[in-house]
This record gives C-alpha cells, structure tokens and sequence, in this order.
C-alpha cells in the first residue's frame, strides 16, 4: 500500500505529464518550492509558468508516457524514481529518467520539490 505523499504525488505526475495542467497547480502551496540543476523556482506562478517551469516542459511530455520505477514515502515525504518521454519542441524526442523528492506542507500541498534528471535521445 502507497503512503498518503507518494499517492499524492504519482496523481500530481499523472496530471502534469497528461497535460492536466490546472490539477497540478493546485496541488502546490502558495510558497511552493522547487530546486534542480536547471532552475531554482519559488511560487506558484514561477514553477508552473517561469521559463524553466512545469508548463514549458509538460507541454512536450508525450501524454500517457509516464513510468514509475520506485517511491517510497510517509505522511509528508516522498521519493519517486520515474521517467516520461518528450516529443517535439526544444527538447526533441527524448527519455527523461528522474529521481525527484517532495515535501508536502501540513494541508497536504507540495511545499518543497528537488529534482535530478538527464535527458537521453530515444531509439529510432
């Protein structure tokens, strides 16, 4: 059985990477906070819509390509080791694994996101 932050969590990577952009707003906190080697976001609107921001990367996930490999997590902490596949755009065709922590804040939103990821062309 999951715990409550990773089943949080693998909802909130089912609405982004299908493009259910408005769910996965609303699962942040108002302070939200997200670190990786790309960006250092904080807010809402700065992690869904800044340059380096959720939208700018969902919008070339390939609906309905997302893996999950591992989670494991509590209450309020989860980790989840996962992939999606990107088509198209600035990016191209490529896999995307990553191993993503959050920290979810006493209502149950995601107040703190860390990501490490790296991006491999597909095979043709």
């Amino acid at each position: 059985m999951e715990s409550p932050a990773v089943a949080f969590v693998r909802a909130h990577l089912e609405a982004w990477s299908n493009h259910d952009l408005e769910t996965a707003r609303g699962n942040l906190a108002a302070d939200v906070k997200f670190y990786s080697p790309a960006a250092n976001l904080v807010g809402i609107d700065e992690y869904m819509d800044g340059p380096r921001g959720l939208t700018q990367f969902a919008s070339q996930v390939v609906p309905g390509s997302l893996r999950v490999i591992a989670a494991v997590g509590d209450d309020r902490n989860a980790l989840v080791m996962y992939e999606v596949d990107t088509e198209g755009g600035s990016i191209g065709s490529k896999t995307f694994p990553s191993a993503q922590t959050w920290l979810l804040d006493e209502s149950g939103k995601i107040q703190v996101e860390r990501i490490i990821s790296y991006a491999v062309p597909r095979p043709s």
